[in-house]
């Protein structure tokens, strides 16, 4: 990846397609983001819809101590969008968020500062779910699949897209988002592997607990057929990283995906939950679903050049 001479102290790196409603509201929130006096900050608002649906939301949108540009990556994937955003940006420091949250006054400074000052290579911030979205039936992984990350420093470090932030000289050492991840590929994981690339170079994520931002996904996302998609999207992948990434050996997984179905099956005729309610599915439903998933990916790949040397920091030329 080309990345432009940095000028700056921070750009702002925000991905959309095709939610203008509810990037105006974001960007709206970003004016009330405190920018410390000495500070030069741009926002780079990535539209990766074909027809640039976002282009008129940037235009009409001011923010006094924030330059806001917009750049247009037809091409689907979020993680195609993400590398061109990085390519273009100036920022010594570079913060991630998405088009569905509202940041905490704080956010920027609180973010940037231990990037700035050199204590880490990486940051991951809190993520609080909007109140009206959230419902007696969650558990933790219904919390984490939403993108909440209360305290993102307990057990292991983990990079979220919609406040995270990562030292521009990083993407000179590992080769950008792997294309073949995130929205409009894999569907996630495009974040996660760049933490575990980070990781993998011996480099500190540090958590960010003093401030936060406030995740607003679409109510779609509670449906119970949305659970059922996004479990088959995090087994394909964890899969891919599992095989390509980690070069991990699964013995017989077209054979293991037959009797995990079968299991599936046979509990939810046990529970009588063949049907099942519009908003929600149970943890362990999910869990079964990823395990599936994960297996069909990994047997229908298991014939494939992988597409990384072990634990590599920058995937193969022929890819």
């Amino acid at each position: 990846m080309v990345v432009e001479v940095n000028e700056m102290d921070c750009s702002i790196i925000i991905c959309t397609r095709g939610r203008g409603e509810r990037l105006q509201k974001t960007l709206c929130a970003f004016a009330l983001v405190r920018v410390p006096a000495e500070w030069e900050v741009e926002m780079i608002v990535a539209d990766n819809d074909e027809v640039g649906s976002a282009a008129e939301v940037v235009r009409m949108t001011k923010l006094d101590r924030i330059s806001i540009h917009y750049l247009h990556e037809r091409v689907p994937g979020k993680s195609r969008a993400l590398n061109a955003a990085v390519a273009k940006a100036c920022g010594r420091v570079l913060l991630f968020t998405d088009d569905d949250v509202e940041p905490a006054e704080s956010w920027l400074e609180r973010m940037a500062e231990p990037l700035l000052e050199g204590r880490c290579a990486a940051v991951a911030g809190r993520i609080e779910l909007a109140p009206h979205l959230v419902r007696s039936w969650f558990g933790a992984m219904h919390r984490t699949w939403l993108a909440e990350i209360l305290d993102p420093g307990d057990g292991k470090i983990a990079l979220v897209g919609a406040s995270m932030g990562v030292h521009g000289s990083v993407f000179e050492l590992i080769g950008g988002f792997d294309e073949a991840l995130g929205p409009g590929a894999s569907g996630f994981g495009e974040e996660t592997l760049l933490g575990m690339q980070i990781e993998e170079a011996g480099l500190l994520i540090s958590p960010v607990v003093g401030t936060f931002v406030v995740h607003y996904p679409d109510v779609s996302r509670l449906l119970r057929a949305d659970w059922v998609l996004a479990a088959a999207r995090f087994g394909e992948t964890s899969a891919y990283i599992m095989y390509h990434w980690e070069h991990a050996a699964v013995v017989f997984p077209r054979i293991r995906a037959v009797v995990v179905s079968a299991k599936l099956g046979f509990r939810r005729w046990l529970m009588m939950t063949f049907r099942g309610p519009l908003e929600g599915c149970s943890a362990w439903e999910m869990s079964y679903r990823v395990q599936i998933a994960r297996l069909r990916k990994i047997a229908a790949e298991s014939n494939l050049p992988r597409n990384y040397c072990f634990r590599s920091l920058h995937k193969n030329r022929f890819n």
